[in-house]
Protein backbone atom coordinates (compact mmCIF):
# COMPACT_ATOMS: atom_id res chain seq x y z
CA UNK A 1 0.00 0.00 0.00
CA UNK A 2 1.14 3.55 -0.88
CA UNK A 3 0.87 6.14 2.18
CA UNK A 4 -0.34 9.57 1.29
CA UNK A 5 -1.07 12.86 3.70
CA UNK A 6 -4.46 14.21 3.33
CA UNK A 7 -3.94 18.30 4.01
CA UNK A 8 -6.82 20.23 5.34
CA UNK A 9 -6.58 23.71 3.91
CA UNK A 10 -8.31 26.90 5.35
CA UNK A 11 -9.16 29.73 7.66
CA UNK A 12 -7.58 27.72 10.81
CA UNK A 13 -8.99 30.63 12.78
CA UNK A 14 -12.93 30.31 11.44
CA UNK A 15 -12.76 27.25 13.09
CA UNK A 16 -12.42 27.67 16.40
CA UNK A 17 -14.51 30.78 16.14
CA UNK A 18 -17.87 28.15 14.99
CA UNK A 19 -21.03 28.41 16.86
CA UNK A 20 -21.01 24.40 18.87
CA UNK A 21 -23.21 23.21 16.40
CA UNK A 22 -21.36 23.69 13.23
CA UNK A 23 -18.22 22.67 14.58
CA UNK A 24 -20.28 19.02 15.66
CA UNK A 25 -21.22 18.98 12.20
CA UNK A 26 -17.78 19.65 11.15
CA UNK A 27 -16.76 16.52 13.26
CA UNK A 28 -19.99 14.26 11.96
CA UNK A 29 -18.16 15.01 8.37
CA UNK A 30 -14.72 13.66 9.85
CA UNK A 31 -16.33 10.88 11.01
CA UNK A 32 -17.99 10.29 7.51
CA UNK A 33 -14.92 10.54 5.88
CA UNK A 34 -12.99 7.58 8.23
CA UNK A 35 -15.83 5.52 8.51
CA UNK A 36 -15.70 6.20 4.40
CA UNK A 37 -12.08 4.79 3.85
CA UNK A 38 -12.59 1.92 6.35
CA UNK A 39 -15.85 0.57 4.43
CA UNK A 40 -13.58 1.27 1.21
CA UNK A 41 -10.42 -0.63 2.04
CA UNK A 42 -8.24 2.62 3.11
CA UNK A 43 -6.31 2.31 6.67
CA UNK A 44 -6.03 5.31 8.58
CA UNK A 45 -2.09 5.44 9.68
CA UNK A 46 -2.32 8.69 11.73
CA UNK A 47 -3.12 12.80 11.87
CA UNK A 48 -4.43 15.19 14.03
CA UNK A 49 -6.30 18.41 14.50
CA UNK A 50 -4.06 21.12 15.07
CA UNK A 51 -4.76 24.25 17.30
CA UNK A 52 -5.27 27.95 15.81
CA UNK A 53 -2.43 28.96 13.22
CA UNK A 54 -2.04 32.25 15.68
CA UNK A 55 -0.55 29.98 18.10
CA UNK A 56 1.86 28.98 16.15
CA UNK A 57 5.73 29.36 16.23
CA UNK A 58 7.77 29.71 13.09
CA UNK A 59 11.45 29.59 12.19
CA UNK A 60 11.97 31.15 8.42
CA UNK A 61 14.51 29.77 5.74
CA UNK A 62 17.44 30.71 7.40
CA UNK A 63 16.70 32.63 10.18
CA UNK A 64 17.87 32.39 13.82
CA UNK A 65 14.92 33.73 15.69
CA UNK A 66 11.46 32.07 16.26
CA UNK A 67 8.60 34.48 15.44
CA UNK A 68 4.93 33.71 16.87
CA UNK A 69 2.34 32.94 14.22
CA UNK A 70 2.15 31.02 11.14
CA UNK A 71 5.34 30.86 8.80
CA UNK A 72 2.88 31.65 5.64
CA UNK A 73 1.44 35.06 5.93
CA UNK A 74 -1.92 33.58 4.26
CA UNK A 75 -5.58 33.33 5.21
CA UNK A 76 -5.34 29.71 4.51
CA UNK A 77 -3.57 27.08 6.55
CA UNK A 78 -3.25 23.69 7.50
CA UNK A 79 -5.52 23.28 10.45
CA UNK A 80 -4.96 19.03 10.41
CA UNK A 81 -4.13 16.38 8.12
CA UNK A 82 -4.44 12.29 7.68
CA UNK A 83 -1.86 9.89 6.70
CA UNK A 84 -3.69 6.99 4.93
CA UNK A 85 -2.85 4.21 3.31
CA UNK A 86 -4.31 2.40 0.29
CA UNK A 87 -3.66 0.78 -3.44
CA UNK A 88 -6.88 3.18 -4.62
CA UNK A 89 -5.71 6.55 -5.30
CA UNK A 90 -8.56 7.83 -7.11
CA UNK A 91 -11.02 6.35 -4.93
CA UNK A 92 -9.07 8.00 -1.70
CA UNK A 93 -10.00 11.20 -3.44
CA UNK A 94 -13.26 10.21 -3.98
CA UNK A 95 -13.85 10.34 -0.02
CA UNK A 96 -11.88 13.30 0.46
CA UNK A 97 -15.06 15.33 -1.25
CA UNK A 98 -16.57 14.80 2.32
CA UNK A 99 -14.06 17.05 3.74
CA UNK A 100 -14.03 19.47 0.77
CA UNK A 101 -17.68 19.83 1.53
CA UNK A 102 -16.93 21.51 5.53
CA UNK A 103 -15.11 24.27 3.32
CA UNK A 104 -12.02 23.83 3.31
CA UNK A 105 -9.27 22.89 0.90
CA UNK A 106 -7.85 19.17 0.48
CA UNK A 107 -4.53 18.71 -0.64
CA UNK A 108 -3.60 14.99 -0.83
CA UNK A 109 0.25 14.38 -1.15
CA UNK A 110 2.05 10.71 -1.45
CA UNK A 111 4.65 10.10 1.08
CA UNK A 112 8.23 9.56 0.30
CA UNK A 113 9.31 5.96 1.19
CA UNK A 114 12.43 4.22 2.45
CA UNK A 115 12.92 3.19 -0.51
CA UNK A 116 12.99 7.00 -2.19
CA UNK A 117 14.99 8.25 0.22
CA UNK A 118 17.82 5.52 -0.25
CA UNK A 119 18.28 6.03 -3.98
Amino acid sequence: MTEYVVLLLGDAERWWDLPEEERAAGYEAHETFTARLVERGHRVTGGAELHRASQARSIAPNATTVTDGPWAETREQVGGFYLVETDDLDDLLDCCLVLAATGDAVEVRRCVTAEERAS
